[in-house]
């Protein structure tokens, strides 16, 4: 005797799969009209595989780009807003000019020889900064995950689009002087809660949010406290802020002065 019951839920099974593999071939199709970069294949699988275990939802347009990334507007699983920053895999001067920030990184003990080995490195090392950034209470977008040359992070924006830079937007004085003291209140909590330093810090990779609070990006180029570059790097940020909030009218501390106060040393050896 024919079981229907059994029958019809084999077919809904079997619906369910089809519609299932569709969908999916469907946002394939899409993203590869998003991609106006001709990605590379291993780039574009990569991107497959974060679809197909859902963690991007769905993939819409680019909202920077650059000569090393680029930087997209996804959803994740549960709708929440990503920033999806893929590194290009171009050319190897690329290793050659980030090499300082890579030497003596003890989490990062071997640098690959391969470019594209070098590539997924820098995408990992950017995840750690964030992940040990966001943990010591910095404001940096929230990291969420990295495959190859693939990362996933808070989108810092509303509705597709991102909160300005702090070079793009003209305040008040009294406004300036208040992101002033989040600026080095971040860099002071970068430095004793993360053991990092950004070492590219400029009113270029400051987002200002509608309420006037300060998220820092671009940490790829972060290094550990104890890297030889780190104390010549953290006096360049604090000058980039110092001069920047100076021109602006805020009342600012010497750069020399913030540094002995950030680390408890005078920067006796740095130029």
């Amino acid at each position: 005797m024919v079981d229907e019951d059994k029958i019809e839920k084999k077919l809904r099974v079997r619906e369910y799969r089809y519609e299932r593999e569709q969908r999916f071939l469907r946002k394939r199709s899409e993203l590869n009209e998003v991609l106006e970069e001709v990605f590379d294949k291993q780039t574009l699988m990569t991107l497959y595989e974060l679809m197909n275990r859902k963690l991007i939802k769905d993939f819409y347009g680019v909202v920077s780009a650059g000569k090393e990334s680029r930087i997209y507007y996804a959803k994740g699983e549960k709708d929440e807003d990503l920033a999806v920053k893929i590194y290009l895999i171009t050319s190897a001067e690329f290793k050659k000019t980030r090499a300082m920030y890579t030497a003596y990184d003890p989490r990062f003990q071997r640098i690959p020889r391969d470019f594209r080995d070098f590539i997924y490195l820098w995408a990992r090392r950017e995840f750690k900064n964030l992940e040990a950034a966001y943990d010591a209470g910095v404001p940096v977008p929230k990291p969420y995950f990295v495959r190859r040359n693939v990362l996933g992070m808070a989108f810092i924006g509303e509705d597709g689009k991102r909160y300005p830079l702090l070079n793009e937007i003209t305040l008040e004085t009294e406004t300036y002087a208040k992101i002033y003291s989040q600026v080095i209140d971040a860099v002071k909590k970068l430095y004793r809660g993360a053991n990092l330093i950004h070492g590219d810090l400029s009113e270029y990779n400051i987002f200002i949010t509608p309420d006037d609070r300060i998220i820092l990006i671009d940490l790829s180029q972060a290094v550990r406290v104890e890297q030889p570059v780190a104390d010549q790097l953290l006096l360049r940020d604090l000058k980039n802020i110092t001069r920047f909030f100076g021109k602006m009218g805020v009342e600012v501390s010497d750069p020399e002065l913030l540094f002995e106060e950030i680390t408890g040393r005078k920067p006796f050896e740095v130029s």
